[in-house]
């Protein structure tokens, strides 16, 4: 699975997308967007790129989270490639339900769904096994010193991606990352639970 930051709108407040490709574009491979973020400024650059001879650009598209700066442009991704639209909750253009554990297949390989609450309570990571890679949204997998409040759901939400072998992170608004990932997580886990716990 080849992943592909796209960039981003330097006038509009937005989300990092991800499109995801089969190594060789092959016809099973499932072309697929990550968070299509506020507007359509990707949408050109998306054209662009040589998605497979004969396949739609986009098939699906995955939300990580409903909040505008993810989601407010799905809808464009489903006039223009007749895209599917998967989320946690409906929303404006989600057209099917996510579930936890649940397995998608995307680019030539699969995707797992993991219900990770903490920034929204429908937020979702998307995690690849074989390769070891997380999309996780606007969770955050980096907070260097104690205090503040936190939900439990995120505490959870920490333990759960710390049990999981993770070498690459794809954010939702920071530079991916590919350093320490567990160490990362171990690290914030501590941080929360010395914090306020509501």
């Amino acid at each position: 699975m080849r992943v592909i930051q796209l960039a981003r709108n330097p006038n509009t407040y937005t989300c990092r997308s991800y499109l995801l490709l089969g190594d060789w574009n092959q016809i099973d491979a499932v072309n697929t967007l990550i968070d299509p973020g506020t507007d359509g400024y990707i949408l050109d650059e998306i054209d662009k790129i040589y998605t497979g001879c004969g396949k739609v650009a986009i098939e699906q598209v995955l939300l990580t989270h409903n909040h505008f700066d993810h989601a407010a442009s799905a809808d464009l991704f489903r006039q223009r490639y007749g895209a599917r639209v998967y989320g946690w909750v409906p929303g404006p253009g989600v057209d099917a339900l996510l579930k936890d554990n649940q397995v998608l297949r995307a680019g030539d390989d699969y995707l797992d769904v993991l219900h990770t609450p903490g920034h929204s309570s429908d937020s979702v990571a998307f995690y690849c096994q074989s390769q070891k890679l997380l999309f996780s949204g606007d969770t955050q997998l980096r907070i260097r010193t104690v205090g503040g409040k936190y939900t439990r759901d995120y505490v959870d939400t920490l333990i759960k991606l710390a049990n999981r072998q993770i070498d690459m992170v794809y954010p939702g608004h920071d530079e991916p990352f590919d350093s320490d990932v567990r160490s990362i997580i171990l690290a914030t886990l501590q941080n929360v639970r010395n914090s306020e716990i509501v």
